[in-house]
C-alpha cells in the first residue's frame, strides 16, 4: 500500500471460491483518525446505496472532510 498517497483502502476480491475483503489503513494514521475516515467512507457508501437499485454503478467516489481536531 502507497503510504503516501491512500489512508485507507478498502477491497472485495474472490480467494479460492470465496468472497473476501480486506481493510488496510496507513500507518501514520491514529486509531481515532482511521475510524473517522472509516465512519465517513461508511457514511458515504449508505447515501449512495440508496440509488444502487435504480443504477448500475461500478465505482461511487467522494469527499472526506478533515478531521477537526477538538482543542
Amino acid at each position: 500500500m502507497n503510504e503516501d498517497i491512500i489512508l485507507v483502502s478498502i477491497t472485495a476480491s474472490k480467494d479460492k471460491g470465496d468472497i473476501v475483503y480486506k481493510v488496510e489503513c496507513s500507518s501514520d494514521l491514529s486509531k481515532e483518525e482511521f475510524e473517522y475516515y472509516l465512519d465517513e467512507i461508511i457514511k458515504g457508501v449508505c447515501e449512495w446505496k440508496k440509488d444502487v437499485c435504480k443504477e448500475s454503478l461500478n465505482c461511487f467516489e467522494g469527499k472526506i472532510n478533515a478531521k477537526k481536531n477538538d482543542a
